[in-house]
């Protein structure tokens, strides 16, 4: 039997951005796309970009499609 307390990341995470939200066109994994989007909001620093994706570690399924929502949607 799994074991309650481990926590695991939100399966979003490692779908495709075309199949989570209708109006984007990006192939890319969720967790890729908001990387790549931090990345350019931060001139490309990767340690800085690294420290910012941990949170979305801890997010639901629910918490991370409503950042993208928010951050990602043109």
């Amino acid at each position: 039997m799994a074991d309650k307390n481990i926590q695991t990341e939100p399966e979003i995470l490692n779908l495709r951005m075309n199949a989570e939200f209708d109006w984007s066109d990006d192939k890319n994994i969720v967790r890729d796309a908001i990387w790549n989007h931090i990345m350019e909001a931060n001139a490309h620093d990767t340690i800085k970009t690294e420290e910012a994706m941990k949170p979305f570690l801890d997010y639901t399924d629910t918490q991370v499609r409503d950042w993208v929502e928010k951050n990602l949607k043109n």
